[in-house]
């Protein structure tokens, strides 16, 4: 399973490509993946980075997660509860991925800020409309997925009265994310596929097409994390996997990781998890 470039299919099991969830405090790296994720705050805060921007959201606050946008949650410091609402943009008419012809303002809908006014009137609206989503999953009453769709139409047309706009400037801008937004998505998949192989800052560069020094900051301001805290963070994710589904020596799942020896792999483990590599056992 490619968890960064997300293909959500596997979360399909009727078919129907929705889903909502509730989570508690939610930490999960950067990724993209060509359905719409919409967030919306319970309660608490969250901190939520999306392309190169990232804010503090509180509750009753709301992020836009277009096709394709590189997105992460970190929880560090902070409790919440969010409740994701993730979609093919197909339900909603937009086979091809969505906003496509008006671009948003910002993907974070805040209650502060110079455009309060109108997101104010877009949260008060899309509230309620959240909220029936969250209880026709749970439910699951008859014909559920119709009014789910509904539902969804209603949502996204309502971020585009309120939200979208005609500024050519947010439309040049728009143009020069999207360059950038290619070259990290194909970066961030080549890593998860090749995170147990060497991976270093220059050859993370090289693939950018950039110079070490603006990569590094341009990598930590899209992901929200350096470039070696990101790939050991996804060698870490592929050694739990095979402690748990393997009873393998650690020092072999540790090479196998991509990690040089053990005892570097138990200190960046310890590290990330705040335990030993032995504890999942």
């Amino acid at each position: 399973m490619r968890a960064f470039h997300e293909n959500r299919l596997y979360f399909y099991e009727s078919g129907f490509p929705f889903q909502a969830m509730q989570i508690r405090n939610i930490n999960f790296l950067a990724h993209w993946h060509h359905d719409l994720e919409f967030m919306y705050v319970y309660e608490g805060s969250v901190r939520m980075g999306i392309n190169s921007e990232t804010r503090v959201l509180h509750q009753g606050e709301i992020a836009l997660c277009g096709s394709g946008d590189i997105h992460y949650y970190d929880s560090t410091g902070l409790e919440s509860t969010i409740l994701l609402i993730i979609f093919n943009p197909r339900l909603i008419g937009s086979p091809a991925g969505w906003p496509q012809e008006r671009q948003l303002r910002s993907s974070f809908v805040t209650k502060n800020g110079s455009e309060a006014s109108q997101n104010e009137s877009f949260l008060q609206q899309a509230a309620p409309i959240i909220r029936s989503l969250d209880a026709e999953v749970q439910e699951h009453a008859p014909q559920y997925e119709l009014i789910i769709t509904g539902l969804l139409h209603q949502l996204s047309g309502l971020a585009l009265r309120y939200l979208s706009t005609d500024d050519p400037g947010v439309r040049r801008h728009h143009s020069r994310t999207l360059a950038h937004l290619k070259v990290m998505q194909e970066l961030l998949e080549h890593l998860e596929q090749h995170c147990t192989e060497p991976c270093t800052l220059q050859d993370g560069a090289d693939y950018a097409g950039m110079s070490v020094f603006h990569f590094s900051r341009f990598f930590k301001t899209v992901t929200g994390v350096g470039y070696n805290t990101y790939i050991n963070e996804l060698r870490i994710r592929h050694a739990e996997q095979l402690i748990l589904e393997s009873d393998r020596k650690l020092i072999d799942i540790a090479l196998e990781s991509g990690f040089g020896n053990v005892r570097t792999f138990n200190r960046v483990f310890r590290q990330l998890r705040g335990r030993t590599p032995s504890d999942l056992r």
